[in-house]
Parts: structure tokens; C-alpha cells; sequence
């Protein structure tokens, strides 16, 4: 049995169906590497009772110990279990295998966003902005926000994290975006450590990143759309203007 179990996006949002699950494993892992949280893992597994087993991506892409069918396993994720595409391959394998899976779902930035006053269902497609180097540096993303726009779309962008601990910053997003041709006036919504005691959620243009301080990650980046009235006094609400 492999319970593939989404530990949410801030300290203690697990639930108690997956407490259960977890006090029935013989084992359980954790995979670390395709985002973060504000918790450690030691404080996790005060929390839950159990030792907790560090999955880095080798680990967790090509080692994979949580695959078998001779124990019970729980493989705990940040977010959702299936927010990120790795882990749908995770689950293809595990049926060719034969391992009976439950997923037990969470919090994710995917609803999270929800905490700007914008509304879901105006979002277009979700894109990456990974950290450029000199063999690695995609416009890909870009292209997604024309689309977005071009259907008066909302667009969310997922921020890069390189290992150990190397965050990218809104701020640092937006000048990749300038680069490519945004226009300094568009209007931007920053998003820091959402629904953590850490939270805070900007509002302003593009022009004005350069002056924003960060300091609790994971961030996201969102260029929104044309604000009905109602998204407008939300976001308003909630956020600081530069």
C-alpha cells in the first residue's frame, strides 16, 4: 500500500485522514525537493508521531524506496500530491507495480491564490519561471501570459527553487519578464509564504519590484487580468500599494 499524502502549504495543515494513514505505514518518506514549507522535518514528525525519511529528487525520481508491494508506505508532499507532474509518473509506476494507492489531498498554491480576492475560475494556463543560466534559459512562460492575456486571463506564475535553499523572488521574476518585453506599467501581484503567519501579498506595477524586500518564501507571481469590480475591492483590501 502507498499513500501519497499532501501535508499543505503551512504548519499543521495536515489532516486527520492522512494522521490516520500515517499511524498505519511502516515507513514514511518525505520529498523535499519540489517545493518548501515552514515547518522542519523534526518538527513534523513531533507532530505526527513517527520518524520521517528525507527524499531528495534522485531519491525520490530514481531510487524510489517507497515503492513496494511488502510494507505499507507514505510518501508525504508538499502542497497537493498533484500539483507537480512528477509525482503522476510516481503513481503510473506504482500501478505497473501492482501498489495499491490512496491519495490524500491538500492545500496547494494552485487554490491558495484564491487569498488575492481573485477569482479561480478567471485563471488561464499556470507557468514556471525557472532561474536562467547560460545552456538553460526558456520563454516558454512568457508565451503562456500572451495567450492568458490575449483571453483576458489571469496568470500564475510558479517561481523557481534551486537546491539547496535558492528561492526566486517576485522581484527577480519580474525583471526576467521585463526583460523579454513586459511593459513596466503592468500592474503585478506578489504573493510571499501564503497562508502562513508570514503571508503578505503586494500589489503593485512592475516599475515598482526593484523597491520590495523578501523574506519568507516560497513566492508566486501573478499578472492579472482585467479586474471585474468585486476582484478590485478584495485585492484592495488585502494587499499594500507601492
Amino acid at each position: 500500500m502507498l499513500y501519497l499524502i499532501g501535508l499543505g502549504l503551512s504548519f499543521k495543515d495536515i489532516s486527520l485522514k492522512a494522521l490516520e494513514a500515517i499511524k498505519n505505514s511502516d515507513l514514511v518518506y518525505l520529498e523535499t525537493y519540489t517545493s518548501s514549507a515552514d515547518f522542519t522535518v523534526e518538527e513534523l514528525s513531533k507532530l505526527i508521531g513517527k520518524e520521517i525519511i528525507p527524499l531528495n529528487r534522485e531519491q525520490t525520481e530514481i531510487k524510489q524506496p517507497y515503492l513496494t508491494k511488502e510494507k505499507t508506505i507514505t510518501l508525504l508532499i508538499y502542497g497537493d500530491p498533484l500539483s507537480a507532474t512528477t509525482h503522476f509518473d510516481l503513481i503510473q509506476q506504482a500501478k505497473e507495480l501492482g501498489i495499491k494507492i490512496e491519495i490524500i489531498h491538500s492545500t496547494s498554491v494552485l487554490t491558495a491564490v484564491a487569498q488575492t480576492g481573485l477569482f479561480l475560475y478567471k485563471f488561464g494556463k499556470t507557468a514556471s519561471i525557472p532561474f536562467p543560466t547560460p545552456s538553460h534559459n526558456p520563454t516558454s512562460f512568457y508565451e503562456i501570459l500572451k495567450q492568458n492575456q490575449s483571453i483576458s486571463a489571469h496568470t500564475l506564475f510558479l517561481l523557481d527553487l534551486a537546491p539547496p535553499n535558492n528561492f526566486m523572488t517576485p522581484t527577480q521574476a519580474i525583471d526576467i519578464l521585463l526583460k523579454l518585453g513586459l511593459d513596466k506599467e503592468t500592474k503585478a501581484i506578489a504573493c510571499q509564504a501564503l497562508t502562513t503567519k508570514d503571508q503578505k501579498i503586494i500589489s503593485t506595477s512592475a516599475k515598482n519590484f526593484q523597491k520590495l524586500n523578501w523574506t519568507s518564501p516560497p513566492y508566486c507571481l501573478i499578472i492579472p487580468s482585467e479586474l471585474n469590480f468585486k476582484e478590485k475591492e478584495f485585492l484592495d483590501s488585502l494587499t499594500k500599494e507601492i
